[in-house]
């Protein structure tokens, strides 16, 4: 009897939906392995969302997919969603529809540029599709081009973790728990974080936490935990999960991303050490200046030699100064030397070689060059006769 209500509730805010007769239909189809308890399985689910002709009002829900042959299958999941997405529009009495295809296999397929193998789960699929296209007035299959369809794969994800949570036995309180992708430990569902930047896995505080530690140790760009995701995770991710300082750790990251690597200047005041754009610093008037000043703190500082600026002196006059010899790039200098490292000729930035060959990458710019001698790499070869 829900159902029954939920669906004229739905027919209700059809009318709702726009003047236009033609609806659009997004749909995605998501399977994911995963272990629930201490058990692993795949489990599916598709995410629907139905907009009048300009993508305005919509309505949305989220279905599980079930069939164990639709789960093993690469691209029924996919035509499963638009089945389901193609039955719930008749429901609520839809005439006239477009629906939306984010995968060229799955368009050929569904308008006949492709046919799929007999006797496949994905030709049934297919033929379930056709039977459904029939039963419109006008029944369109189109290419998915430049719209942002996180929303219906946060349902899609949604549908997935819905079947993914338990309750342990003689739990009076009735908490419901989940297995941590990264981790696999049990934990309740009050203490995982879903993923905003498109992914939407969810994942335990812990792993978030120790995620974000372990990747801006390493000078890393912080993505998702979740094993093979490419993601990266934005500030929303994690407020609340880790302390102020990797919030502003992961600012800074972000900022420092976001300028080439070649216009990024330090502010070589120890207490401030704000990263800024070159070009942002560069006076017009005196493009072959080094002088820079710092937008933060005020302070006017030498970019070539990374102290404040040596009035009336080149930088090489500087260098044999006793405020040189005593400041703290000064030392730094020495220490570099005396350590046996080796500055990266393209960004400056400090390398050290723990082991292998001559021929390395700097972390800071992906400059390949000698490290005996700082000769650039060239198509993988050396281009000095320094031993490999």
């Amino acid at each position: 009897m829900d159902k029954e209500l939920e669906l004229s509730r739905q027919k209700l805010d059809l009318v709702t939906l726009g003047e236009s007769s033609t609806y659009r239909l997004y749909s995605k189809g998501l399977v994911s392995e995963e272990v629930i308890k201490d058990d692993t399985m795949l489990v599916g689910g598709s995410g629907l969302s139905l907009c009048d002709s300009n993508d305005n009002s919509k309505l949305e829900t989220n279905k599980a997919l079930r069939n164990r042959s639709v789960l093993a299958h690469p691209e029924a999941p996919e035509l499963a969603a638009i089945v389901q997405g193609l039955k719930w529009a008749l429901k609520l009495g839809v005439k006239s529809i477009q629906f939306f295809c984010d995968d060229s296999i799955i368009l050929d397929y569904v308008t006949g540029k492709a046919a799929p193998p007999n006797e496949s789960i994905v030709a049934k699929l297919l033929e379930d599709v056709a039977r459904r296209q029939t039963r419109f007035t006008s029944c369109q299959a189109l290419p998915l081009r430049s719209r942002d369809i996180s929303s219906v794969i946060k349902l899609a994800r949604d549908a997935i973790a819905s079947q993914t949570r338990w309750i342990e036995e003689g739990d009076d309180t009735n908490t419901e728990y989940e297995n941590c992708p990264a981790c696999y430990a049990h934990v309740s569902t009050r203490h995982k974080l879903e993923v905003r930047s498109g992914c939407f896995h969810r994942i335990c505080f812990t792993c978030i936490r120790d995620c974000v530690s372990s990747q801006l140790a390493r000078g890393d760009t912080v993505l998702c935990p979740y094993p093979g995701c490419e993601k990266e995770l934005v500030l929303e991710d994690c407020r609340g999960v880790v302390d102020d300082d990797a919030l502003n750790l992961i600012i800074h990251r972000k900022k420092e991303k976001a300028i080439p690597v070649l216009d990024r200047v330090y502010c070589p005041k120890p207490c401030c050490n704000f990263l800024m754009s070159d070009r942002d610093l560069i006076d017009p008037r005196q493009k072959k200046s080094v002088e820079r000043t710092c937008v933060e703190c005020g302070l006017c500082f030498c970019k070539k030699c990374q102290v404040p600026w040596h009035y009336k002196k080149t930088c090489d006059e500087f260098k044999k100064s006793q405020s040189y010899l005593t400041s703290d790039a000064a030392l730094f200098e020495s220490l570099v030397k005396t350590q046996g490292w080796i500055k990266c000729p393209q960004c400056a930035t400090v390398v050290q070689k723990n082991g292998g060959c001559q021929r390395i990458s700097c972390r800071h710019c992906n400059h390949k060059f000698c490290y005996a001698c700082g000769a650039a790499c060239t198509r993988k070869k050396m281009s000095c006769n320094c031993s490999p």
